[in-house]
């Protein structure tokens, strides 16, 4: 696991910080358990800031608690996964399209420089990570205050769900990474053309292809899925 130890100040925060990072990079498996001692020792810090910060995250929904009361990251079921794919059909279009009108050179270098990126890392963490982070832009890119708010409640299940999608994607292809950034490519070249009714479509055409993929995996074929990276 890599997780380096993290200074003495503000240690809840940089624990959360830290862990949702973890999480949502898929450095724990779905379903996995997280013991406070192993978090506080990998980490360097005492229990205590270990229990706030997953107390946070259990309100953001990046982990779990069971009736024992032992923490596990979420495994998505059938119906988060349609339901966060019906929400992003919804806000995408729409912040696709404010781009397309409000993106600056600068959010285009961005874009550009992170589709460079997913081509050449190494593993499914990294692309998860970079597809999350190239939506960040859109949405910076589309300037509305209040989709922004939306999106940084939302962000952390986007950041799950393409996580756990690309996993389930991995598993029955190892073409993920090239995939990922054809699209995104695709999305940004449409984008680029200032056409914000065309944006809207491919934005649209872009999450829709997602459910294209098989119904969720069993647990165990995820897990085969990440021995391949």
């Amino acid at each position: 696991m890599p997780l380096s130890r993290i200074e003495r100040t503000h240690l809840s925060h940089s624990v959360s910080a830290r862990l949702s990072r973890a999480i949502i990079a898929g450095e724990f498996e779905p379903g996995e358990k997280i013991s406070e001692p192993y978090l506080s020792n990998m980490l360097g810090v005492s229990r205590a800031p270990i229990r706030e910060a997953l107390i946070e995250l259990e309100l953001r929904g990046l982990v779990e608690f069971d009736a024992s009361g032992r923490t596990q990251v979420p495994t998505l079921s059938p119906r988060d996964i349609e339901e966060i794919y019906r929400v992003r059909l919804m806000i995408d279009p729409v912040v696709a399209s404010l781009a397309a009108e409000r993106a600056t050179d600068k959010t285009f270098s961005q874009m550009d420089a992170n589709i460079a990126a997913t081509k050449s890392v190494k593993t499914l963490d990294d692309v998860s990570r970079l597809d999350a982070e190239f939506h960040d832009y859109i949405v910076q890119a589309a300037d509305n205050r209040w989709i922004q708010m939306f999106w940084d409640i939302f962000r952390d299940q986007v950041g799950l769900w393409l996580t756990q999608m690309q996993l389930r994607h991995q598993s029955v292809t190892v073409r993920t990474r090239q995939q990922t950034a054809l699209a995104h490519q695709k999305l940004l070249t449409v984008i680029r053309s200032r056409n914000p009714k065309k944006a809207a479509a491919e934005a649209h055409k872009h999450v829709a292809n997602w459910m294209k993929l098989m119904p969720p995996l069993p647990a165990t074929k995820m897990k085969q899925a990440r021995k391949r990276r």
